[in-house]
């Protein structure tokens, strides 16, 4: 290599390092310029008396890390600086000080930092520095003896219990609502500050309802200001926090959270706040419009809702709605417009639920009167966007194309179809189809068996007692024949068990060789093996027929046994005439309640509760299996009518026949009004399922039908009712799907 080339090649080199030195002076001085430079601030300092030569810490922010630079003087004197960190610089008392003001400086700012006192008293630590109402707090120090009167503690000036005194040590209580502030001695007149106690409080949780995910915010007092120092659990399970300030928490329901208080620790001190409620997910049952214009109130019934406006978040395709009113069944909203179509969504406490479909246009289905029928019923629907020329709109159910009466751009009144089958009603008009927010119910009321001039059944004079096996066969208790008679599905009625002519007596046998004496009380259940069982009042038994028809005596010496209630496990409930009774599968009897009275009506068990009638204090009433307790007037408020609404403030005409359908409803016949009523025992609700319009015989529509007298009534696995017709003497079946 020559000298030329060596000389390039040591002048590259140098050109190189030096670019690179130019690089790391670049690098340094951005990294210098993106720095933020805490500003210098005291947040506290203690203690604020003592003797000569007792440590003072002064914390804050932004302080320097070198010892050289920083100075501190007590009323003018110099001062030892022990140690200098960031956000804390110790010194000495100086010997030579007096009574007056600490001023620190630090990087050519002067800092005055407050008083300092020379006396013998002192508060010179704490331990904890935090905690809530009710803590321990250790106060280390001088002079707190005293032959005057014992020191006192306050604790951001409120007074605190003290629990135990020395000379160097108090143990005190913080108060209720102490509040973040000094802890304060008192002693002979003289007066010591320690350093702030920070009081740790949990004032409210909002939501205080939800499950895993939900956002709750915890607002209180005395917070760490990293989030890692703030260990917050749900009834003892750890949440994330994701948010904090001084005042409030943000934190994250943990997975398998449960029912309990939320918790906040820190320093290992734990303040404890309000309960955090466990409910179950949000359920959408109807959604109403399910299409319609900007303005539009919209209607969204289901469950697990919140009774608070602002924890119900409602989208639309997306887009935010204004909740009007909620509660835990319903929520309405007005229909913000320019959503498009998409999805109903329903947010409960980052509890998120999936709706129907949503439409964005003019036509719009808000309502049908009634909701259900038979073909021919006469249908009022509501809404928006229909066309007031009758013939320009289109309107099916459930396919079937109805006859339209009349119309207005938000009223139609239409007549079902002849081949009318439960399903949606759609209207169309201009293009646009509205779909109903429910279904149509083909329902209404029909004669399984019987009628007037009938001589198939008997039971004008004195009544009867009805059960359904899971077949769908009616087994009935004739009390004027003296028989069980079976009415199959088809309506063909037979004699099942006792006497074809009329015959009693106390005799067991298969079929039509057996024999009872039924008293115009006697009931008749069913067991899931479909075995019937009977009360035979006048023998004073309870009588098993099997699905053969073999009878059976199941137990005795019961006084005059009424109607009866079996539950899941096959126990009967009998009611006698001063009881209830108990029969266990081995037909042993026990007395479980003396409250009972026989009565007309056949009381029904839905879990642990047993519902009975009274219709003399014209109530239901409720029994609880489990405890043997009785709640007199759980439904009804005593007063003689036909009224709907909350349970215990709906009136009732005479209840009888408790049936359930298995999905937290009870129904009821309203003997006096002939009506059909249902409780919702989830909402605690009483409503009217079918009326009539007067006293007579007629099939037809719920609300079209007509009954003489009606009482005991059964249900099938399909949901269909059978109900005792008696003056009609007939068996009527109601169909509500």
């Amino acid at each position: 290599m020559n000298y030329q080339t060596k000389f390039n090649t040591a002048t590259r080199m140098v050109l190189c390092l030096m670019s690179l030195c130019m690089l790391l002076l670049g690098a340094c001085k951005k990294d210098g310029k993106d720095e933020v430079k805490v500003p210098v601030a005291v947040t506290d300092y203690y203690p604020n008396s003592g003797n000569q030569g007792t440590l003072v810490t002064i914390e804050g922010t932004g302080f320097s890390s070198k010892t050289d630079g920083v100075s501190a003087t007590f009323n003018g004197v110099n001062a030892d600086v022990v140690s200098v960190t960031a956000t804390a610089v110790v010194v000495r008392a100086p010997a030579a000080g007096a009574t007056g003001s600490i001023v620190m400086k630090m990087n050519n700012e002067t800092l005055t930092i407050g008083n300092y006192t020379y006396q013998e008293l002192s508060v010179q630590s704490l331990s904890p520095a935090n905690g809530a109402a009710g803590t321990h707090i250790r106060i280390v120090g001088a002079g707190f003896s005293s032959t005057k009167g014992p020191a006192t503690v306050f604790v951001n000036g409120k007074p605190a219990l003290v629990v135990s005194a020395s000379d160097n040590l108090l143990v005190a209580e913080v108060p209720v609502d102490a509040g973040t502030g000094p802890v304060t001695v008192k002693v002979n007149g003289s007066e010591a500050n320690g350093q702030i106690f920070k009081f740790q409080v949990i004032s409210a949780i909002k939501p205080a309802s939800g499950g895993k995910g939900t956002q709750v915010k915890i607002t209180g007092g005395g917070f760490d200001e990293v989030k890692a120092g703030n260990l917050v659990d749900f009834n003892g399970k750890p949440a994330v926090v994701t948010e904090v300030t001084a005042d409030y928490l943000m934190v994250t329901a943990p997975d398998g959270v449960q029912t309990g208080p939320v918790s906040v620790t820190i320093n290992k001190q734990k303040a404890t706040g309000p309960i955090f409620t466990v409910v179950p997910m949000p359920k959408i049952n109807a959604v109403t419009p399910l299409s319609g214009p900007a303005g539009t109130e919209m209607t969204i019934t289901g469950e697990n809702f919140s009774t608070f406006n602002d924890e119900n978040k409602i989208t639309i395709n997306g887009k935010n709605t204004v909740v009007l009113t909620s509660n835990p069944f319903k929520i309405t909203l007005t229909i913000p417009g320019s959503t498009g179509d998409g999805k109903v969504i329903v947010n409960v406490n980052d509890q998120i639920v999936q709706g129907p479909d949503f439409k964005d246009q003019t036509l719009g289905i808000a309502s049908m009167a009634p909701d259900n029928g038979l073909a021919g019923t006469q249908v009022t629907i509501a809404g928006t966007g229909f066309n007031a020329n009758a013939a320009l709109n289109t309107v099916t159910f459930n396919g079937e194309k109805a006859q339209i009466i009349s119309a207005t751009p938000t009223s139609l009144v239409v007549v079902t179809p002849p081949a009318l089958t439960s399903g949606p009603v759609v209207v169309s008009n201009a293009g646009q189809n509205a779909k109903s927010p429910v279904n149509f119910n083909r329902a209404g009321i029909m004669t399984l068996a019987g009628g007037p001039g009938s001589t198939a059944l008997n039971i004008s004079d004195r009544g009867a007692s009805i059960t359904v096996d899971s077949h769908g066969n009616v087994f009935l208790v004739d009390f004027t024949s003296q028989c069980i008679r079976k009415i199959n599905p088809q309506g063909v009625v037979s004699v099942f068990a006792g006497s074809a002519s009329k015959q009693s007596g106390n005799q067991n046998g298969q079929g039509t060789d057996a024999r009872f004496s039924f008293s115009f009380t006697s009931g008749i259940v069913v067991d899931k093996q479909d075995n019937l069982f009977v009360s035979d009042g006048s023998n004073n038994t309870i009588r098993k027929i099997t699905p053969d028809a073999v009878v059976s005596t199941y137990s005795v010496n019961l006084i005059s046994p009424g109607k009866l209630a079996i539950d899941d496990d096959g126990i009967l409930y009998v009611q006698t005439q001063y009881s209830l009774t108990r029969v266990d599968k081995a037909g042993v009897r026990a007395v479980t309640s003396n409250f009972y009275a026989n009565d007309y009506g056949s009381p029904v068990i839905v879990g642990s509760y047993l519902y009975s009638s009274d219709s003399d204090g014209l109530y239901i009433n409720r029994y609880d299996l489990n405890t043997k307790t009785n709640l007199r007037g759980w439904a009804g408020n005593g007063e003689f009518g036909n009224s709907d609404g909350p349970k215990n403030q709906s009136m009732l005409a005479i209840p009888l026949g408790l049936i359930t359908d298995g999905q937290g409803n009870i129904y009821f016949s309203d003997g006096f009004a002939q009506t059909t009523r249902k409780i919702n025992l989830t909402l605690n609700e009483l409503s009217t399922v079918s009326t009539q319009p007067a006293r007579g015989y007629k099939d037809g529509a719920l609300n079209e039908a007509q009954f003489m007298n009606r009482s005991d009534m059964a249900i099938d696995k399909e949901g269909n009712i059978y109900i005792v017709d008696q003056f009609n003497n007939a068996i009527r079946k109601m169909f509500l799907k």
